[in-house]
């Protein structure tokens, strides 16, 4: 099932937008869940590329009104203090109206990433409060899963059947959702911004069912407010811009900054169902399982090996190739533990538990020659150019 909204954005003669048509669909049996009757689930990911391109903004139909709203007098403002590239713009909508519907499903999303995981655990295995407790997943495709195309389809159903047997084994129903609201991030650029938008779309788009969703924090309140500034729009603004975007029937709650990536990992590494399905990768040639080499992998692992628990995700994780990788990884944290949230995060971590990392002048000297290296490279193709020296390269390749 299938639901469409048709908009063409131009301006002086050219047209902006790869496709004509944005489209949100699901299984055809859950066709029950698509809000068709208001335009919500239409209005972020729109919003963003007019602001880019300065073009006021015409929704043919209606929105909720608590939506319109806070995107008219706060969302705009937030989104241009993050980027220079956007310009607060109108937006005209047919009317208002509040969505059709008795919503009663209490989502959230369902990647097995730690966030994930520990949200599940919270309001699933840990809550008793019928109003808060978590009875449906949501599993979408809109860019986490590579640029729009064959391949990140392929990866978005490949990462689906692995979460699906996880939430089969905690007894809770996971909803499927495609789009192709990432095949319009290409002409601006903003793949990480956009995306929060598009993932929130897909929330909106299925209002009719669900009447509150709690959305995983990335960061702790602690580590916004300390790196604010190396963070971008959605994960440093999510603790504020996440309750903006509801409506009469929809509430997103943003859940998880309570925490450190650490303590998370430390509140479910004894969770079963963490250790059997915990995935974490961004490695997409890992096909949708954890290649232990990637930074998320990495910042996972070092977690759990202070605590002593490689061994108990050894089913989803190539220990030993962390551990070929590990010596490199505590280098860095030992580094850039001022100027990273994940990396500060695993380094206190492991020294209140009383890892051993190296010393600061040992890991200086671990990077120094793959540094000189760059600078070297760097000084070669200022003097000969970059032409000629890509072409020796490819020489000495043969």
């Amino acid at each position: 099932m299938i639901l469409c909204y048709i908009k063409y954005l131009t301006g002086g003669g050219q047209n902006y937008l790869p496709e004509s048509t944005i489209w949100i669909a699901v299984k055809d049996e859950d066709a029950h869940m698509l809000t068709d009757d208001v335009y919500d689930a239409f209005v972020l990911v729109p919003l963003y590329i007019c602001m880019f391109y300065k073009e006021d903004l015409h929704i043919h139909g209606c929105v909720s009104k608590k939506l319109y709203k806070n995107v008219m007098n706060y969302l705009q403002r937030i989104l241009c203090d993050f980027s220079d590239d956007l310009s607060r713009i109108d937006v005209q909508v047919d009317g208002f109206k509040i969505a059709d519907g008795e919503p009663n499903i209490i989502g959230t999303g369902i990647s097995c990433g730690v966030d994930s995981l520990t949200t599940i655990y919270d309001h699933y295995v840990n809550e008793n409060d019928p109003d808060y407790k978590i009875s449906g997943l949501l599993f979408y495709n809109c860019g986490s899963h590579g640029k729009y195309g064959s391949e990140s389809k392929k990866l978005f159903f490949d990462r689906y059947n692995l979460n699906k047997a996880a939430a089969d084994e905690l007894g809770l129903p996971v909803y499927l959702i495609d789009s192709n609201l990432h095949a319009f991030f290409a002409n601006i650029g903003h793949d990480q911004n956009i995306g929060h938008l598009a993932r929130w779309s897909c929330i909106l788009a299925v209002q009719r069912e669900v009447k509150k969703y709690y959305l995983s924090s990335t960061y702790s309140y602690t580590q916004i407010t300390k790196f604010g500034s190396k963070i971008d729009f959605a994960e440093f603004s999510e603790s504020f811009s996440v309750p903006l975007v509801r409506t009469e029937r929809c509430e997103l709650i943003i859940d998880g900054c309570q925490y450190e990536r650490t303590r998370k990992t430390e509140h479910i590494a004894d969770w079963d169902i963490a250790q059997k399905y915990m995935n974490v990768c961004v490695n997409a040639s890992a096909k949708g399982h954890n290649c232990s080499i990637c930074g998320k992998c990495l910042r996972t692992l070092i977690a759990l090996e202070t605590m002593n628990k490689l061994n108990d995700f050894e089913g989803v994780f190539d220990i030993n190739t962390y551990r070929r990788h590990s010596f490199s990884y505590k280098c860095r944290i030992v580094l850039k533990k001022n100027n990273d949230a994940f990396d500060e995060d695993n380094y206190n971590f492991a020294k209140a538990h009383g890892m051993n990392l190296p010393l600061p002048f040992i890991a200086y000297m671990y990077f120094l020659p793959s540094k000189l290296s760059r600078l070297m490279k760097r000084a070669v193709r200022k003097i000969i150019g970059n032409r000629l020296y890509d072409k020796i390269k490819n020489l000495i390749k043969r």
